[in-house]
């Protein structure tokens, strides 16, 4: 697949909506230096090209009560390998899954998961992950902190 060529404002503009998406077209464009119009016709057209894929909500699972995060590794039954979608799908709705990630390596994916505390994870792996026979094996982390933010589009840290 090749890459989306992105100009440099382009780029900035998705660095300040990576950073604060319900940035007002005013706001942005004045931030990147271009008119309001050209600026929302800019955003448009990378919305249309797929390199804005939608705008969400970062809601803190603390203020939810969910104050227990954990990294969930999975590996798949060896006979189940061409399931691994379909599975993530499942697990995927299971309450309490935040996001699951298809990952390569020695395990098929990572399920991060949140829980008001330790009992309800224990319970969680119990009653979703323990008990379901497509999965091989699971290795849980707990989460301790999560530092966000993300580095300007097209940078590289050395």
């Amino acid at each position: 697949m090749n890459a989306i060529q992105l100009t440099d404002i382009d780029r900035r503009i998705v660095t300040a909506l990576a950073e604060r998406g319900q940035l007002p077209y005013k706001e942005l464009a004045d931030q990147v230096g271009i008119p309001v119009s050209t600026c929302h016709g800019r955003v448009r057209a990378l919305e249309e090209r797929g390199v804005i894929r939608g705008y969400r909500v970062d809601i803190d699972p603390d203020a939810l009560g969910l104050s227990v995060s954990a990294l969930i590794l999975v590996r798949v039954q060896g006979h189940q390998r061409d399931r691994v979608p379909d599975i993530a799908g499942e697990l995927r709705r299971i309450p309490g899954v935040q996001q699951v990630f298809l990952i390569g390596g020695e395990r098929d994916m990572v399920v991060h998961v949140a829980c008001e505390n330790v009992p309800a994870l224990r319970n969680l792996l119990a009653e979703h992950f323990g008990s379901n026979a497509a999965l091989a094996q699971t290795q849980t982390q707990i989460v301790f902190d999560h530092l966000s933010g993300l580095a300007p589009v097209g940078s590289h840290s050395a």
